[in-house]
């Protein structure tokens, strides 16, 4: 639904059971989708896609989906901005929480790297609830080198590590322009990446041995949420 709300120009063609026609066919007739609707019966599903949940009711053939350039997410003027980068995240339920989470903060755009990262895919947009459909992304060839074009755009770079100041206090204050940087699920933060951050944070949190940090698509949310409402 988020894909014919936002981009329903990069939809080929929408397959709806027909007992569920009076459902979608208002939203869907809307945006002009009509030579793309075909009103099809339960059986024929499987055809289309053996692995479809016939819960949901519908099915869309989109296009893939397209990085954008950098220059895409990057805010020229000094007006307010956040970027978040995910160093070689690869757990798609992660990737897809947080493409939820920048939704619904204001993210202009989230920056992965060519290389040792989840894709995204029609995975990522039903764990994100179609927040793809509304968030830019850029895949970098090289994120050190990317982060150095952010920072010529007057952006500060936060590293979020668990070795860093704590942000959970009344002194701290996200700058306007800012990118958030996530490192992956097990190592973290590639060192390289932390030595181009301006600042290196951390989410102060309870000592439990053998539970050494949140996971990070939590860390993400509890980050860009401090991020928002100092922006607001």
């Amino acid at each position: 639904m988020s894909c014919i709300t936002h981009n329903p120009n990069k939809i080929n063609n929408i397959y709806v059971f027909n007992e569920k026609k009076d459902e979608y066919d208002k939203l869907i007739q809307g945006k002009d989708l009509k030579k793309k609707l075909h009103f099809i019966s339960k059986n024929d599903f499987s055809s289309i896609n053996k692995n479809f949940n016939y819960h949901d009711h519908i099915i869309i053939d989109r296009e893939n989906f397209q990085p954008s350039g950098l220059d895409n997410l990057i805010k020229k003027s000094n007006e307010k901005s956040t970027i978040l980068v995910l160093d070689q995240l690869t757990d798609q339920i992660n990737i897809g929480n947080i493409f939820r989470t920048a939704a619904l903060t204001n993210v202009d755009g989230v920056i992965l790297p060519e290389h040792s990262s989840a894709s995204i895919t029609s995975s990522t947009a039903t764990i994100s609830t179609g927040a793809v459909e509304v968030v830019k992304f850029h895949v970098a060839k090289n994120i050190a080198r990317t982060i150095e074009v952010l920072k010529k755009n007057h952006y500060w770079i936060y590293s979020l590590d668990m070795n860093g100041k704590d942000i959970i206090n009344k002194d701290f204050k996200f700058d306007k322009k800012s990118v958030i940087i996530l490192g992956s699920e097990g190592k973290g933060i590639r060192k390289n990446i932390l030595e181009h951050s301006d600042f290196i944070i951390s989410l102060k949190q309870k000592d439990i041995p053998q539970i050494d940090s949140l996971n990070a698509a939590n860390s993400a949310a509890i980050a860009l949420y401090h991020i928002y409402i100092d922006q607001d």
